[in-house]
């Protein structure tokens, strides 16, 4: 009776357990209660209007001063060379040098043709002064025997030969005063010829147009060379230039020997304009510039970029870069009216530093969100900082 006893109460309190599970399991669920959401803290700025001066940076490749590539103006036997890519040299300095025995041998005979023509004219002015006076004396005689052949009987033979001679003295003062008017004109000749035997002379040696250094030597001794053949690089690095390419809207704010600031792997350098392109390239239509800055602290081939001033923006509304929210190409603003946003959208301008130029839909004073407005959303109510 006891054991029966026992086994009624296991199985009470099994269909008991089974009950709470059923019940726990098939309860109501509560019904959440709705909460007031809390006011975000929004971090807010009066738009403003400012004065602005916008800059570009632009990148180049920093170049020589100046370079040349070097040419003998004649062909010839390199003799001599004198210098090795690296070394400085002085302006004028000899570099390069060609054979020189055959220019030297013209000169000489240029010179030589010379001397004999102004001895010649010399000896023509002579000739003619004593040329001049026979023909006159020949000519009183002919004069004479006519007179003579009036007044008594002279042989005809002997007059005409007194005016053939006077014919012949005629002719050769005739020639020896064109050889004494074109005696000028000769010399002038033969000079051409004795000055360009004597730079022929001189081009067979080369020498630096500047002062500067070495870059490249392409020719050895022995070689011949010809005028179209570049035997020599010569570059100046005392300064510096940066070359680039802008466009329009940079170049008409800039002008000759207007100061920039350049910087090249390091602090930062002043140049100054010496060279800008008025007309544009008719393919690419941009302007070539050209910066100068100090050689000092930097090299011929680093990269380095120039910060070239736009046309001052007078006026203009701007908002720090971090209160525009970029969204699918569009950009916004979330303005606050009455501590709730209001997300505005605008068009973004020029940025200038940490500002963005607005074009429209704000006004100065209107309070925007400046930091943080990624997370933002329209309608969406906001606690302002308290005025202090």
């Amino acid at each position: 009776m006891l054991s029966l006893n026992k086994s009624v109460q296991r199985i009470l309190l099994i269909v008991l357990a089974g009950l709470v599970v059923l019940l726990l399991m098939t309860r109501p669920e509560k019904t959440p209660e709705l909460g007031q959401a809390s006011a975000l803290h929004v971090t807010v700025a009066a738009v403003q209007s400012h004065d602005l001066v916008p800059h570009e940076m632009v990148s180049g490749r920093l170049e020589p001063m100046r370079k040349a590539m070097l040419h003998f103006e004649i062909s010839g036997q390199m003799r001599e060379r004198r210098v090795e890519p690296g070394e400085v040299v002085e302006a004028d300095a000899l570099l390069l040098a060609l054979e020189a025995g055959d220019f030297q041998d013209a000169l000489d005979s240029a010179e030589a043709r010379l001397k004999l023509e102004s001895s010649s004219i010399e000896r023509d002015r002579e000739l003619l002064e004593l040329a001049q006076r026979n023909r006159q004396l020949q000519k009183n005689e002919v004069n004479r025997l006519e007179t003579l052949g009036r007044d008594s009987l002279i042989s005809k033979s002997l007059l005409d030969e007194a005016r053939i001679k006077l014919l012949q003295l005629d002719s050769e003062v005739a020639r020896l005063n064109n050889s004494v008017d074109t005696a000028a004109a000769r010399l002038d000749l033969l000079k051409a010829e004795r000055n360009r035997a004597e730079r022929n002379l001189l081009r067979t040696r080369l020498h630096a147009p500047f002062a500067g250094i070495v870059n490249t030597v392409e020719a050895q001794v022995g070689d011949y060379v010809t005028p179209n053949e570049a035997v020599l690089e010569l570059i100046d690095i005392s300064e510096l230039d940066l070359y680039v390419e802008v466009r329009g809207e940079l170049a008409q704010a800039l002008s000759q020997g207007q100061e920039l600031n350049v910087r090249a792997n390091g602090p930062a350098l002043t140049g100054r304009i010496v060279a800008l392109q008025t007309d544009p390239d008719p393919v690419t239509f941009t302007h070539a510039l050209r910066v100068r800055l100090p050689g000092t602290g930097v090299r011929s081939g680093m990269v380095a970029q120039v910060q070239l001033p736009l046309k001052p923006l007078e006026q203009v509304i701007a908002v720090p870069v971090t209160a525009v929210l970029q969204d699918e190409g569009r950009s916004y603003v979330f303005r606050v009216m009455n501590a709730v946003l209001e997300r505005t959208e605008v068009n973004v301008g020029r940025r200038v530093g940490d500002l963005l130029v607005l074009q429209n839909n704000l006004n100065v004073d209107d309070l925007i969100v400046v930091r943080d407005v990624a997370a933002l959303s329209d309608g969406q109510q906001v606690q302002l900082p308290e005025k202090e």
